[in-house]
């Protein structure tokens, strides 16, 4: 059985540079990708992380986050959970800077509702794009290039890609933006709320059902990749869980945001996540690149806390 070594990002949120383009590009990695939200509220930062990484020589995969193509309203309309209607007259505009963000990209493999069978052994498959975690989000974008209208359309679209992907016997590997529900609700879970003070579940519940649902025909991805919500919680939790197995199944949240960022003595630090398949089984962990070109071992007290905020299996029962 081949192995395999692949780069993650987590949300970018406009932290890249020049280094990290030819760091990826000179490594080993059989191929980088990407968990969204490339830029910051300006679509405009967007487009210059977007045609930064399409210069990356390495096979690329990408699913569109909440951010990417996305405007300040539309943004605002899904946080205050405005009526859809208020933002079709916006969609034309939307479709126009989706167009763009799509060839800013260049060769770079969107991954949204889609199959991608390019590395022998392994299929990835994109789950929903622009997700903001909870609910079905960007309607009039989802309507017109997916057909999908509620959550039932979506779990239905994420069945046939993982059915079809059974059939092919590989590995599968299922990279979207935000996680699936069902991992925990505590601010410091893998995908919980921390910015209510209730806390909660904020995964995606249409993942969570094709997960359920895979499991009953005998395709349960080996892994599923997401990002969105960040590593360092708005609660008084300094980390969040990125890391969780549950039922053979390995669960990878890759938002460190900032993934570029400088310690309390001024040297700057890269992260990214390494995803490793060796001997058939799968693994993960954080790598924070000193200067973005070495690791360095030991990290920092605070880095080495924050790599090992990880479980290695939870269970869920009541």
């Amino acid at each position: 059985m081949k192995n395999f070594s692949l780069a993650i990002i987590g949300d970018i949120h406009g932290f890249w540079t020049s280094v990290d383009t030819e760091y990826f590009s000179k490594s080993e990695y059989d191929a980088v990708l990407f968990t969204g939200d490339l830029g910051t509220y300006r679509t405009e930062s967007t487009f210059r992380v977007a045609q930064e990484i399409s210069k990356i020589r390495k096979p690329c995969y990408l699913v569109p986050g909440n951010h990417d193509t996305t405007s300040l309203f539309q943004l605002l309309a899904e946080i205050l959970h405005l009526p859809s209607f208020l933002t079709w007259p916006g969609l034309p505009w939307h479709l126009r800077r989706y167009s763009r963000f799509r060839k800013e990209l260049g060769d770079i493999r969107i991954c949204e509702y889609s199959l991608h069978k390019e590395i022998g052994g392994l299929t990835i498959l994109g789950a929903r794009p622009l997700s903001m975690g909870f609910r079905l989000n960007f309607l009039p974008f989802l309507r017109k290039k997916f057909s999908v209208s509620n959550m039932a359309d979506s779990v239905r679209k994420l069945d046939s890609l993982g059915r079809e992907a059974a059939e092919s016997g590989e590995d599968l590997l299922v990279l979207a933006h935000n996680g699936p529900a069902g991992l925990g609700n505590k601010a410091s879970d893998i995908w919980g709320c921390d910015f209510r003070k209730e806390e909660g579940d904020f995964g995606d519940t249409d993942l969570a059902t094709f997960l359920e649902h895979a499991a009953s025909y005998g395709r349960t991805p080996n892994v599923v990749i997401a990002g969105h919500m960040h590593h360092h919680t708005k609660r008084s939790v300094l980390f969040r869980i990125w890391k969780v197995r549950k039922s053979g199944t390995l669960f990878i949240n890759a938002a460190r945001v900032p993934r570029v960022f400088r310690d309390a003595e001024g040297i700057s630090w890269h992260h990214h996540v390494r995803l490793r398949r060796k001997d058939g089984a799968w693994d993960a962990e954080a790598v924070y690149l000193r200067n973005g070109k070495e690791e360095v071992f030991p990290l920092p007290e605070l880095l080495e806390r924050e790599k090992a905020s990880v479980k290695e299996e939870v269970s869920l029962l009541p």
